[in-house]
């Protein structure tokens, strides 16, 4: 290894050290300072800082940062206007670990400081909205447990469903967070459209959907159903806080087996299904036709189906490659486009009406109408 190094003595005049009040009256530190340099230390230094290591670590760490700052209660705070330790930001925290992730905060753009006040920069706006956060809080709170893993559930030391669980509180809140502000919509134009009023909600996860339906319009009832305990407690907490106690219901059940549906899911003039079904491709295209066709035998009368499904391009824009992950890891069958739907619906005992979908916003997701074939 060639070394090469320089040396400086300790004694230098007051102009070397650059006596102009920087220093005070103090200097440089007494000693003798040597600087090494190494050409293949250097090489892979730079090889590492190419790399763009450095970027996916800071991004790692902003995630669980900013995370942090919406769980702790800071960021409802500093959107309160309690934006300094006088005005009770740091009140009931560590200070000093809070401080100074406060200051981290500021280092990476997303707040500003001035005189001990903190304020959300615009950058710092965009990354805790509502919609960032739930997504945020979608791939590390809700599916950080599997990730953190991927190496167990890759060598089979540890099996999803057993072993490693999603953490399906979060995964539900977070979810809904989405819905209402991308999907509801389009569900609410297709009830309009065929004047039904009572719905059946199927993997309902927190129940954003039906509480937005009832809340859009007084005439509305539903039903939702999950196979997830704790979806379903969020449910019930949500349509308790807007008092839709005794217009919703909600039960645990198993979506997938219509026959086991509680009496209270009979009644419904639509049933809907949104991100669910895709995961019974993990057992083949039969296993989703044969379902399908279960749900055919339930939509008596005027009754209609809509499923809304993720329609992946399996490319690395609008986190599409990371929602590929979390189905790699959870062994979940993998969306498919609207193409490979319709082929599938050509199966069944259901004929598609309609197709909706939003043409620039949102996470790709497609809404297929559905009713029985004649």
């Amino acid at each position: 290894m060639d070394l090469t190094h320089s040396s400086s003595g300790a004694r230098r005049s007051s102009r070397e050290r650059g006596d102009s009040g920087r220093f005070g009256n103090s200097g440089p530190p007494d000693g003798e300072t040597l600087e090494f340099r190494d050409e293949e230390l250097t090489r892979t230094w730079q090889d590492f800082q190419l790399s763009s290591m450095p970027d996916l670590l800071g991004s790692l760490h902003l995630c669980h940062a900013l995370h942090a700052l919406s769980k702790s209660g800071l960021l409802d705070r500093l959107r309160r206007g309690r934006d300094s330790a006088e005005t009770g930001l740091l009140d009931g925290m560590n200070h000093r670990v809070s401080a100074n992730v406060l200051r981290y905060l500021v280092l990476k753009g997303v707040l500003e400081e001035w005189r001990g006040t903190y304020r959300l920069t615009r950058r710092g706006t965009l990354l805790t909205s509502d919609i960032s956060l739930a997504r945020l809080g979608f791939y590390l709170e809700a599916y950080g447990p599997v990730v953190q893993r991927a190496d167990e559930l890759m060598t089979g030391a540890a099996v999803y469903g057993t072993d490693v669980q999603r953490s399906n509180g979060p995964l539900s809140r977070h979810c809904a967070t989405i819905f209402a502000a991308y999907y509801t919509p389009l569900v609410l134009e297709t009830m309009r459209d065929r004047g039904a009023k009572r719905f059946l909600d199927l993997g309902c996860g927190g129940g954003q959907l039906l509480v937005d339906a009832c809340l859009n319009d007084p005439g509305i009832t539903g039903v939702g159903l999950d196979i997830a305990p704790a979806a379903v407690e969020v449910a019930r907490e949500l349509a308790r806080s807007h008092g839709l106690e005794d217009r919703l219901d909600f039960v645990v059940a198993d979506a997938f087996d219509p026959m086991s549906w509680p009496e209270v899911c009979s009644g419904a003039e639509v049933i809907t299904s949104i991100g669910v079904l895709h995961e019974q491709f993990r057992d083949g295209d039969k296993a989703v036709v044969a379902i399908l066709d279960a749900y055919a035998g339930f939509l008596t009368g005027e009754k209609m189906l809509l499923i809304g499904e993720p329609e992946p391009h399996y490319d690395d824009r609008e986190s599409d490659s990371e929602f590929f992950l979390m189905h790699v890891l959870t062994d979940q069958g993998f969306p498919v486009d609207r193409a490979a739907w319709s082929a599938l619906f050509a199966r069944t005992r259901l004929s598609c009406r309609r197709t909706l979908t939003w043409a620039t916003a949102g996470p790709r997701m497609c809404f297929y109408d559905l009713v029985p074939r004649v």
